[in-house]
C-alpha cells in the first residue's frame, strides 16, 4: 500500500512553478467566483439575522459578508497548492495538469455538467411534494434572472470548487494515501465521497436562514448536492480542477432550465 502511495506521487505532473505560483493563479480565479457574490442582493433573512445590518450601508454588509468565504478560499488555495499535486491531482493554471489535448476534457465536462444540472432540477421538482409547504413556496419564488445564474456560476463553478475540491478533496486524498496508507484506488473513491457528503451538507446551513429544516428537506439537500459534489470530485480526479469547474458552472445553467420549464 505505501508502494501504491509512492507511484502516485511519482506519476503526478512535475510542475515549474512555485508553491506561490500555484497558489496566486488558483487563488486569483477564486476571487472572479467571490465576485459572484458580491453580485448577488443581499437576501432579507440575512438582514434579519445580523442585528446591526440596517445600520450599515448595502456594500458594508456585503464586505462583512465576503469575510467567510474570502478566508475559506484562502485556506482552501494554500492547501491545495501544497497537497494537490502530491496526489495526482492537478489544474492547468497551477501548472500540475498536462496542457495538451485540453478540449476533450472541457466537452466532456461542460456537456456532463448540463445534463447532471438538468436531471437533478428534475429531482428537485419530483421531490417537492414530499417537503414542507413553507420550502415548496420558496421554491416557487425563487429569483429566475441572468444575474442570479451568473453569481452561481461564478461562485459555485470556481470558488466552491477551489474551497471543496482543491482544498479539501486533496487534503482527504493526501491523509488516506499518507497516513491511512490506502491503495489509491480505495482513497480516491472514499476521499470523493466523503468530500461530496460535506459539499452536500455546507449547503444546509443557508436553509436554516429561510426554514426551520425537515429530515426530509436535510435528505433532498444532501442527496442533490452530493451527486452534484460526486461528479465534481470524479472530474477533478480523472482530469484536472479546471474541468470540475466547467462541470459545476454548466450544471447551473443545467438546473436554471429545468426551473423555468417545470417551475
Amino acid at each position: 500500500m505505501i508502494m501504491a502511495t509512492h507511484t502516485l506521487v511519482s506519476q503526478s505532473p512535475i510542475t515549474s512553478q512555485s508553491y506561490w505560483q500555484r497558489a496566486a493563479a488558483v487563488g486569483g480565479l477564486g476571487l472572479v467566483g467571490i465576485f459572484g457574490l458580491w453580485l448577488q442582493p443581499i437576501p432579507a433573512e440575512v438582514i434579519k439575522a445580523l442585528p446591526a445590518a440596517p445600520e450599515l450601508a448595502p456594500w458594508m454588509l456585503k464586505a462583512l459578508l465576503l469575510i467567510n468565504p474570502l478566508v475559506l478560499l484562502l485556506i482552501a488555495t494554500l492547501t491545495g497548492a501544497a497537497l494537490a499535486h502530491r496526489v495526482g491531482l492537478g489544474s492547468v493554471l497551477a501548472g500540475t495538469a498536462p496542457a495538451q489535448r485540453q478540449s476533450e476534457p472541457f466537452i466532456i465536462a461542460i456537456l456532463g455538467g448540463l445534463i447532471l444540472g438538468a436531471a437533478l432540477g428534475w429531482l428537485d421538482q419530483l421531490l417537492l411534494p414530499w417537503l414542507p409547504d413553507a420550502w415548496q413556496q420558496i421554491t416557487r419564488q425563487r429569483p429566475m434572472d441572468g444575474t442570479n445564474l451568473m453569481a452561481a456560476m461564478l461562485y459555485g463553478g470556481l470558488s466552491e470548487e477551489i474551497m471543496l475540491r482543491w482544498g479539501l478533496m486533496s487534503l482527504l486524498a493526501w491523509l488516506m494515501l499518507r497516513w491511512l496508507a490506502m491503495p489509491i484506488r480505495t482513497a480516491m473513491p472514499v476521499a470523493i465521497a466523503l468530500n461530496a457528503f460535506v459539499f452536500g451538507a455546507a449547503h444546509l446551513p443557508a436553509i436554516t436562514l429561510y426554514i426551520e429544516p425537515t429530515a426530509a428537506l436535510f435528505g433532498r439537500t444532501l442527496l442533490i448536492n452530493g451527486l452534484a459534489g460526486a461528479a465534481y470530485g470524479w472530474l477533478f480526479w480523472r482530469y484536472h480542477l479546471e474541468a470540475a469547474m466547467a462541470a459545476h458552472a454548466a450544471s447551473h445553467i443545467g438546473m436554471f432550465a429545468i426551473y423555468l420549464m417545470l417551475g
